[in-house]
């Protein structure tokens, strides 16, 4: 959740861009007293004085309202416009809530092609994915980029979004994974006017883009809804990207039309990271993260040789280094005698155990039945719920990483999330003989070497 300080931040920012445009009178009546009420999803409700500044303000200023807000924000929103009586209607101000579908989509700021570590791997899905967001909707549609997990497909789709929007400010992007897409169309199916305006929410955006599109299969009431509306965007040149952990024609349980359809675009893989991409990952992660390590070349060369299976693994073992240095052996540079014991018993013996974010959700997917994307999804089903709430406690308990960098795994969750989900597993642990042994079983396999 956004704090009070940072809308008042925000709409002060929005207000001097408008203060410096317009008439000091035009602005003093209209604007001087606005301010935003809240940020849910991706929707920014703003209050204004009155009904017809309102209105005035949706008729007149709308599109110069959201080009500031993405100029300072760098994120689209859905604006809604709203008064003070509204605020005191809570059945208005609810009913245009129930309007905005899919609030928890967002673009990750930090996913950009700037940052994206190109190699002989992930050429190929880099340059298309640089092409697609140049020229949206011309070229290849849809994009289908599949890999295995932790491999960079998700930086892509988010990269394609950012690069638009830097160059595009007011396209409207929908980027969400396929879970949300389940769980949207869901919670609509409970009435066909539910269902419509699901599908005219989604047929007025520009460019959609999907993350881990397997998870459509044998979900044949979500494959039919979404039909149309793939065809609607390809047809009518609006760019899909999708992503999936298999190529179009190894994808079971879906719809055949759906099969064909995805293979008509470019279909891209990336491959696991060879020795020179993995070495440049590890500089472009240590340069990004400020660690105050100097490594040498031998020692990047030796955890690119041991700790290579994904880039998330990768990022693991300098956590693991960076973790060892502060608690075990202070030092400021890493060479080639202090990584290997740094990363003592987490290589070899075939698939690497270094401890990473991944791996231990995988743990905890493994233990409850789930999947790991489940995990990492948004539905609220209890037992999906408790699971990832486990996996953000022991993240931090067995890493400890900062709350707002857990946020980011978990979909960029707000640090206050994070640390109330582990407050609720430390409590279980105390009052819950069961989730007591859960916890301990799943920290003993965890740290085995």
């Amino acid at each position: 959740m956004v704090s009070d300080s940072e809308l008042y931040s925000i709409w002060q920012r929005v207000l001097e861009k408008f203060q410096q445009k317009l008439d000091n009178h035009v602005f003093s009546v209209f604007f001087k007293d606005s301010y935003i009420y809240s940020i849910k999803g991706n929707a920014m409700f703003i209050v204004w004085n009155s009904k017809s500044t309102a209105t005035l303000i949706e008729n007149k200023y709308k599109n110069d309202v959201n080009e500031a807000i993405n100029e300072v924000t760098g994120s689209y929103y859905q604006i809604k416009h709203i008064t003070e009586e509204d605020l005191n209607n809570n059945s208005n101000l609810k009913l245009k809530e129930e309007d905005v579908f899919f609030k928890e989509s967002s673009l990750y700021s930090q996913y950009t092609f700037d940052n994206f570590v190109m190699g002989i791997s992930n050429k190929e899905a880099a340059q298309n994915s640089l092409i697609v967001a140049s020229n949206p909707g011309v070229m290849y549609n849809p994009l289908f980029i599949y890999s295995d997990s932790g491999l960079g497909k998700t930086h892509l789709l988010h990269a394609i979004g950012n690069y638009v929007k830097e160059s595009s400010p007011r396209t409207n992007i929908l980027i969400i994974t396929t879970e949300q897409f389940v769980d949207e169309y869901t919670k609509a199916a409970r009435g066909e006017e539910d269902i419509n305006k699901l599908k005219e929410f989604i047929k007025k955006v520009d460019i959609l883009l999907i993350d881990d599109i397997q998870f459509l299969a044998n979900k044949p009431k979500t494959e039919e809804f979404f039909f149309p509306i793939f065809n609607y965007f390809v047809s009518n040149n609006k760019q899909i990207v999708l992503t999936s952990d298999k190529k179009p024609q190894d994808l079971d349980g879906l719809d055949q039309r759906l099969v064909t359809r995805f293979s008509q675009g470019l279909s891209v893989n990336i491959s696991k990271p060879d020795k020179d991409t993995c070495v440049n990952i590890l500089k472009m992660k240590i340069e990004q993260e400020q660690l105050n390590l100097k490594f040498s070349e031998d020692s990047l060369s030796f955890i690119a040789d041991n700790c290579s299976k994904s880039v998330r693994e990768l990022e693991g073992s300098l956590t693991k280094i960076l973790s060892y240095s502060i608690t075990i052996k202070p030092t400021d540079s890493v060479d080639l005698d202090y990584a290997i014991q740094a990363l003592k018993g987490l290589y070899g013996s075939g698939k690497s155990s270094v401890l990473t974010e991944e791996r231990i959700i995988d743990e905890v997917a493994k233990y409850y039945n789930l999947t790991s994307q489940q995990i990492l999804g948004h539905s609220q089903i209890k037992i999906i719920s408790l699971a990832r709430h486990l996996s953000m406690y022991l993240i931090k308990e067995l890493m400890d990483l900062p709350y707002t960098k857990i946020g980011y795994i978990f979909g960029g969750k707000d640090h206050t999330t994070i640390m109330s989900a582990c407050n609720k597993i430390e409590k279980m642990c105390k009052t819950d003989p069961q989730m007591w042994n859960v916890v301990n079983n799943l920290k003993d396999k965890l740290s085995a070497k």
